[in-house]
């Protein structure tokens, strides 16, 4: 789990995606996901074309927390992406965990692969009509879219030092201790700055047993060279553990997990929601995608995931790593332009880890500070930028020593052997999941923990519906369309009128943006979530009526890795659904609702006050036979300061579901 931070920058808690940690100070943002925020474009120059590292990087959703488990071998490693602006010296991250984890660095560069490969898309398949078109609408532009032994002990605060080491950019220490209140001191007092609010969370965690992992950046690093860090434990589950996110966090966080396993992989503790496609905006595919999982979410009493893709490995090839990639080549390249150019040949990952990496080996002449990062290393690896401005770049930088072996090797650690790394482990595992949920602070009451189930079918990412166009009399330009759904459930919605001069391309899907899908939803559709289930780690999924969400989601609480979720003796006091999504009003269930407040759902959706006290569940679940516990690998997914926490909250009152 992470902790809460500050620009003093702290967190606790995690990826999701990849999922992503951010911190605020004042004057400081942090967020880590599980890959390094793409966040460093810069416009494009007038004087010279888009071709090289600083014209372009895989776009990622940075308003989503990312995270990637590997359950391989009885172990779970956790890549976590990284980013923060703002004070260097005030950077700090500090993770709950169930054990003393080993340590590495990864690459940035997994989890935009990862994004582009397994994000939902939605397309519209337009039907044929002789005399009524419906094609000339305007078209929709997606990309809008270790080992530990007991150190030696403080003796003035009762804080044990199980392990400090330099990994990559970040100095690290792994801690222990029975009292938040001297877990906290000796973070402050080490430079792990943490606020006073999260105590009685950190006791939470000592409690439990859980020891501490706390990075800082060391003294001659800054923001630049951030990495997402990969932590690795002996553990036999993935959880994200979010309690201690609560204190600051933004209303309906995005979090997205890749989990990859033997199977699919499910929410043990949590609900799982099917979302009613005739919510969504089909005609600007993915705009109010976000909007609809939330009020999903809600109905499913706050606490649940939907599955966005589960499917086997080999039926999906990903390619993180190039084989072709041989950093000696790169190791023998001299000038500095040259070396810019052999890596654009070579296909090196264009993104922001790779531009820290150019700006530390190739820094501009301090008479060039001005000259945006484009324009000045666009133009050095320019063969034939010889004149002008480049002239004089070019000259300068000829002045200055490069060290291309150092360059080259630190692109091969920090690059490419943490790609092939997951390469590795995505080839050899046969499943990959993509769980996506939002949640408040609120909610952030138990940490969810994630099995697997091989008996569940796969989840496709491609969203698809028929549209038939419908003119009025005497019309060949279609007003509206007839939209129908995978379930058969039919939909008319209103085409735009002002279409002159557009040209619709009926084979390109729009594809989901988490952050930014807040558009709002189609009410007429129905109801958000067309099905609430508990999954489990064997069998179908069992449908639940939504309006009991609430008492279902207390009684997950007690669920026990190997065992089922819901005694049977609990599952005879369930009423049978009659959940109907196509409506757009909830009825109380007939006869009562087996305990749950039947009025509770209102038109879309909010789930109510939870009937059975939740309680403060941490990642801890009972294994079946051994008794070995749970993993908990991490995802603590935001930090700031207080008074900016609750100044943010009280101007963002539209923003919560």
């Amino acid at each position: 789990m992470w902790t809460l931070g500050r620009p003093v920058g702290t967190w606790i808690g995690p990826p999701s995606t990849s999922l992503r940690l951010r911190f605020h100070s004042a004057t400081a943002s942090l967020a880590v996901a599980t890959t390094l925020a793409l966040a460093t474009l810069l416009a494009p120059s007038a004087a010279f074309a888009c071709g090289g590292f600083f014209c372009f990087t895989q776009p990622v959703d940075q308003s989503a927390e990312r995270i990637l488990y590997v359950q391989q071998a009885g172990k779970i490693t956790v890549h976590i992406q990284i980013s923060y602006t703002g004070d260097d010296k005030k950077f700090s991250w500090v993770l709950p965990l169930q054990a003393v984890p080993t340590l590495g660095t990864g690459s940035d560069t997994v989890f935009s692969i990862l994004e582009q490969a397994t994000a939902p898309t939605f397309q519209l398949q337009w039907q044929q009509k002789d005399g009524c078109n419906g094609y000339s609408l305007c078209e929709f532009d997606p990309a809008a879219d270790g080992s530990g032994g007991g150190g030696p002990a403080d003796g003035t605060k009762g804080v044990v030092v199980l392990k400090e080491e330099i990994v990559g950019p970040y100095k690290s220490a792994v801690i222990k201790g029975n009292s938040g209140k001297e877990l906290v001191a000796w973070l402050n007092d080490n430079g792990y700055v943490q606020p006073p609010e999260t105590e009685p969370l950190v006791d939470s965690y000592a409690k439990q047993g859980f020891v501490f992992l706390a990075l800082q950046l060391q003294k001659d690093k800054g923001a630049g060279d951030l990495v997402p860090v990969v932590v690795t434990l002996d553990e036999v589950a993935p959880c994200l553990p979010l309690r201690l996110t609560k204190l600051a966090v933004q209303p309906d966080m995005p979090i997205v997990a890749w989990v990859l396993g033997q199977h699919r992989a499910i929410p043990k503790n949590f609900l799982h929601v099917v979302l009613n496609d005739a919510m969504l905006d089909w005609l600007q595919p993915g705009t109010n995608y976000k909007s609809v999982v939330s009020k999903a979410v809600d109905q499913a009493s706050g606490h649940a995931f939907t599955t966005e893709l589960a499917k086997k490995t080999a039926e999906m090839p990903i390619a993180f790593a190039n084989k072709a990639w041989d950093t000696q080549k790169l190791a023998v390249v001299t000038d500095p332009g040259a070396f810019l150019r052999k890596m654009m040949e070579e296909g090196y990952p264009r993104t922001a880890q790779t531009q820290a990496l150019i700006r530390k080996f190739i820094p501009k002449p301090a008479q060039f500070a001005a000259v945006s990062d484009q324009e000045f290393y666009n133009c050095i690896q320019c063969d034939g930028c010889n004149d002008g401005a480049c002239k004089n770049y070019k000259a300068e930088l000829a002045k200055q020593p490069f060290d291309s072996k150092g360059f080259a090797a630190e692109i091969q650690t920090s690059i490419v052997e943490p790609l092939f790394q997951v390469q590795g482990h995505y080839d050899a595992l046969p499943w990959v999941t993509r769980l996506y949920t939002t949640i408040s602070g609120n909610e952030m009451d138990k940490d969810p923990i994630f099995a697997f189930n091989p008996d569940l079918p796969a989840v496709e990412r491609l969203h698809t519906a028929k549209a038939e166009p419908i003119c009025e009399p005497g019309k060949t330009q279609a007003s509206s369309a007839k939209l129908t759904f995978s379930n058969g459930q039919t939909l008319e919605v209103a085409l735009p009128k002002d279409r002159t001069g557009c040209q619709f391309d009926f084979g390109r899907a729009g594809t989901a943006q988490f952050g930014k899908g807040q558009g709002p939803v189609v009410a007429a559709g129905g109801q958000p979530a067309a099905k609430v289930e508990v999954l489990d780690e064997s069998g179908p999924a069992l449908e639940i009526d939504p309006r009991v969400s609430d008492l279902v989601d207390a009684e997950l609480n007690k669920a026990e890795l190997g065992k089922p979720s819901l005694s049977a003796a609990f599952r005879a006091t369930l009423p049978k659904s009659t959940w109907n999504p196509s409506k757009t009003t909830v009825d109380p269930l007939p006869g009562g609702n087996g305990g749950a407040d039947a009025g509770g759902a209102d038109a879309m959706g909010g789930g109510g006050a939870p009937v059975v006290a939740k309680g403060d569940s941490g990642c801890s679940a009972s294994g079946s036979g051994g008794g070995s516990q749970a993993g908990l690998a991490a995802l603590l997914l935001a930090a700031s300061a207080l008074a900016l926490r609750r100044k943010s909250l009280a101007s963002s009152s539209a923003g919560g579901r």
